[in-house]
């Protein structure tokens, strides 16, 4: 057993097929498909299943959970050399970017495992400070082609040149408005039954909103998209008056408005997008780079 075998099999995983791996490990896909064969007959099982996509076996989600603990542990190494080879911790600001609310939900909370990892980088890296920002997609995504940010949350893997997208967890958007809208009678909601309904989404999410638009037009119909002041007074207002609006959802939002319905949509329906880092492979610095398969490792595990 080698350690690029290791880090094969975790990219495999992760990104699903022998190709996407090959194509992030920059070698060819015999060349990873030869190191899986190898160490699979080493081991004695199938490390994933054949079913047209590489999804890891019972056996192979036990080597994988080693594979990252291992890589993780790998990375830590490489930190303390490149301090011991310049005999101090050279203090360094990674510049990351977050979405704006709604989100602030997702990312600013330590349960989640992506912000919990980032944290846990920056308290075990001597002088290294986490500089945030708030910053939709396209943003983050342009700032991150010009050098403005090192690293960005954005949502759903775009087709950017350059940028290298790493998926850390699944999004999962809601139909919101108040209890007293009769549409949450008929949650979970079909795309169809947004027909007609007028609709306040209040971010930037690209991915998700070219995928929802398409989805109503496949439907025969429109969104009715408005323009609703970010505050909520004005989104009460919109929602009494039978509007709804799109976001992401997590659990605690409940919590925090009480007086909302958070409707799914239908399983056939649902339009869930991974939350993925994303950072320029012509970022040069070193402690970016770290971070990344840090967070990357981390969340496999």
């Amino acid at each position: 057993m080698e350690l690029h075998q290791l880090k094969y099999i975790a990219t495999v995983a992760r990104c699903g097929s022998i190709a996407k791996a090959a194509d992030e490990l920059y070698v060819s896909k015999q060349a990873v498909s030869k190191a899986v064969r190898s160490l699979e007959q080493e081991l004695g099982f199938d490390v994933f299943d054949r079913d047209g996509k590489m999804s890891p076996t019972e056996e192979g989600k036990e080597i994988l959970k080693h594979a990252d603990n291992v890589l993780r542990e790998l990375d830590e190494i490489n930190l303390y050399l490149d301090e011991r080879k310049t005999g101090t911790c050279t203090r360094t600001t990674i510049s990351v970017s977050f979405k704006s609310f709604p989100l602030d939900y997702l990312f600013f909370n330590d349960s989640l495992e992506p912000i919990r990892l980032l944290h846990e980088f920056r308290n075990r890296t001597a002088g290294c400070t986490i500089a945030t920002y708030k910053l939709s997609d396209t943003a983050a995504l342009n700032a991150l082609e010009d050098g403005s940010i090192d690293i960005g949350f954005v949502h759903g893997q775009y087709e950017r040149p350059g940028i290298k997208f790493i998926p850390v967890s699944t999004v999962e958007t809601r139909v919101i408005t108040l209890k007293e809208n009769p549409l949450c009678k008929r949650a979970p909601l079909k795309i169809a039954d947004l027909k007609g309904v007028p609709i306040r989404s209040p971010f930037d999410f690209d991915c998700f909103t070219h995928l929802f638009i398409s989805r109503c037009c496949a439907c025969g119909f429109e969104p009715l998209f408005h323009e609703v002041p970010l505050n909520d007074d004005a989104i009460d207002v919109f929602c009494r008056e039978g509007g709804v609006h799109l976001q992401p959802f997590d659990p605690s939002m409940e919590t925090a408005y009480p007086e909302s319905e958070f409707m799914p949509f239908h399983p056939e329906d649902r339009i869930d997008l991974p939350l993925c880092l994303a950072y320029s492979e012509r970022n040069e610095k070193p402690s970016v780079a770290r971070l990344a398969a840090f967070i990357r490792n981390g969340v496999r595990r």
